[in-house]
């Protein structure tokens, strides 16, 4: 018992280190949590996109995952600080377009930002015929972003 106290006690002393240490180590914590975010955004998107796949989906799990991508999408705009792109010397899929442009990205990131909403408001209706229009439209707002700022992947 006594050994499981101790493992737990240091595990979590360091864990927490570790954390402050591996974000501490990057030049700006903007790299990791626009990567963090979009991961779960793409996360959100394939489970979104799995359920529609089934004959029955389950309209609960397309609910979360909505509320995930309503959540991250107005983040989007502010893990692009200046210095953060491709000049930093960290490996970035963000083309220089964003720092360049930056209108043009911020408008890209309002339709991302709207779109999510609009599907969020379709998947509380449980609606599948308003859904998956909704979350075409977020996909074409992803997809115009990623045409535009970002390195072609492949």
């Amino acid at each position: 018992m006594f050994k499981l106290a101790k493992t737990a006690a240091l595990t979590a002393i360091v864990l927490p280190a570790t954390a402050i240490v591996a974000i501490a180590a990057g030049p700006n914590p903007a790299f990791k949590l626009r990567h963090d975010n979009f991961e779960a955004m793409g996360r959100a998107m394939k489970g979104i996109g799995d359920e529609l796949k089934k004959p029955a989906p389950n309209v609960a799990l397309i609910q979360k995952n909505a509320g995930t991508l309503a959540a991250a999408a107005p983040r989007v705009k502010g893990y692009f600080p200046k210095g953060t792109g491709p000049e930093a010397g960290i490996k970035t899929e963000a083309l220089p377009a964003i720092w360049q442009r930056p209108a043009d990205f911020s408008a890209a990131a309002d339709r991302l930002v709207g779109a999510t909403k609009n599907l969020q408001m379709a998947a509380a209706t449980g609606d599948l015929a308003k859904i998956q229009p909704a979350v075409g439209a977020v996909g074409q707002s992803c997809k115009g972003c990623h045409d535009t700022f970002r390195k072609p992947r492949g």
